[in-house]
């Protein structure tokens, strides 16, 4: 019999002798993490051979009997594929025990930073998350909808096949779902990084506070980190704050890990990236529903997924002579635009003598700016180094490209730069050396710019479209 009288009549109580039996008496064996409720376990219950994780409640970390009862009965009323299965739970002696079925994969905030873990798999994974919180918000039942409370990316659990499971509903609050904004006043729990900013400030919680932090966790996903990283002491330090600066700044390309970046389609990761930021809005009317985003994770993986070609659609091209050193020694860069791009902007730093680095721009045609990473410019940062901007028109095309390259030391650098377009000529950018280059191509054909590069540009030229 459990202390608890409302848990008598469910059928899922475990004897705590089956339990321990199950765990090997709670052993360091068997002990694989911990959460706000306790210490968890990896155990096989007999004789059905069950694999399960067992939760132990530990009251020194804030939780204890009301949330102990909640997750029994919220896991015990509801069912769904993304929520994750109760087995059963013991209320014996000073115990409190959950157990579940246990997931192969563990928790999301363990593989984020995987280069194993794929854009197809995380769109999958989110994809899956998302629909056990719209079944929360609007399919338990009529009359009522569960906001969860704390969704983190610790709390999403990730089976066999990568499927996601929501956990964790000790904190969850059942409110009222036939009014459009139903909200409760309570005081904010949850976790630093995630939570709703109003919630925190206003105590007001409604079901936009979930889809607050679960716009959070899409953005752990995009950016493989936690919500909070301590170390930082600048902006980087919550990750919400950072990926809003950087979509001001027109830098939201360099929040993406740089491994994902050559896998995704453009229209794939745009319409991710906007509802992740629509999920991050101020204004809590201005969210979407978990139900728009259920539609937009959808369309973000058919776009990942499909693999037509359309007349917009670069057909396999080629590339100019790669001007400058062709010793081997520098780094490879490769700017290549996709099918949706094209070149914005591009920084060059340069002395009286080389060219220190290049920084190529594009945008997309949602408006979205994607910059590469700065190409060379180690010393970039002394006096006698000046910068300088080309901001391209829309309707302004490369056409050309000409230079010179000469000797430093045993080096081949590229000493100065000129870049032509159907509207101007560029330049010249550095100084003119002994030794000229030049390319042109037909309007429509530019495609990107490939080349080397270390302390300086060692080389470069351009990829070419096909000619149709």
């Amino acid at each position: 019999m459990s202390h608890i009288p409302e848990l008598n009549n469910l059928q899922l109580q475990l004897p705590l002798n089956d339990i321990m039996s199950a765990t090997n008496n709670f052993s360091e064996q068997n002990y694989v993490g911990q959460g706000g409720f306790g210490r968890v376990y990896k155990g096989q219950l007999q004789p059905c051979g069950t694999i399960v994780a067992v939760k132990r409640l530990d009251t020194r970390l804030g939780q204890g009997r009301n949330e102990f009862l909640k997750e029994i009965l919220m896991l015990a009323s509801y069912k769904h594929d993304n929520l994750v299965s109760l087995i059963g739970f013991c209320d014996q002696g000073q115990e409190k025990i959950l157990v579940y079925k246990h997931e192969d994969m563990g928790s999301l905030d363990k593989h984020l930073a995987s280069t194993n873990l794929t854009w197809e798999q995380r769109l999958r994974i989110c994809l899956s998350a998302a629909r056990g919180l719209d079944y929360l918000h609007r399919g338990v039942g009529t009359g009522h909808k569960v906001i969860h409370c704390d969704i983190k990316s610790s709390n999403i659990l990730l089976d066999a096949n990568w499927e996601a499971k929501i956990s964790d509903f000790g904190l969850s609050k059942v409110a009222l779902k036939n009014q459009q904004f139903t909200f409760l006043v309570t005081t904010a729990c949850g976790t630093l990084g995630y939570l709703d900013p109003l919630y925190m400030k206003m105590g007001v919680l409604t079901k936009e506070s979930d889809v607050y932090s679960f716009g959070v966790v899409l953005f752990e996903v995009l950016c493989g980190r936690l919500a909070m990283v301590c170390e930082y002491e600048d902006e980087r330090r919550f990750l919400s704050s950072w990926v809003k600066l950087n979509n001001k700044n027109k830098k939201f390309q360099q929040i993406i890990i740089p491994f994902l970046r050559e896998q995704m389609k453009p229209d794939s990761v745009s319409i991710f990236f906007k509802i992740a930021l629509q999920c991050l809005n101020d204004d809590r009317q201005q969210r979407p529903t978990m139900g728009s985003i259920v539609k937009e994770l959808e369309t973000a993986l058919e776009a990942q997924l499909d693999t037509r070609t359309t007349e917009s659609e670069p057909q396999i091209g080629t590339r100019t002579e790669l001007f400058g050193s062709t010793s081997p020694g520098g780094d490879p860069f490769l700017f290549q635009l996709e099918s949706n791009q094209k070149l914005k902007k591009i920084t060059i730093s340069h002395n009286d003598q080389w060219i220190y680095s290049l920084t190529f721009t594009a945008e997309d045609s949602n408006g979205l700016l994607h910059s590469s990473e700065k190409y060379g410019g180690i010393y970039d940062h002394n006096d006698r180094c000046k910068f300088e901007q080309i901001n391209f028109d829309d309707d302004e095309e490369m056409i050309g490209i000409s230079g010179t390259h000469g000797k430093y030391y045993d080096l081949d650098l590229i000493s100065s730069l000129c870049f032509v377009t159907t509207k101007k000529k560029y330049g010249t950018f550095g100084k003119e050396a002994d030794t000229s280059f030049s390319g042109s191509w037909d309007v429509g054909r530019f495609d990107g710019f490939y080349g080397l590069y270390g302390w300086y540009i060692d080389a470069i030229g351009c990829c070419l479209k096909a000619k149709i």
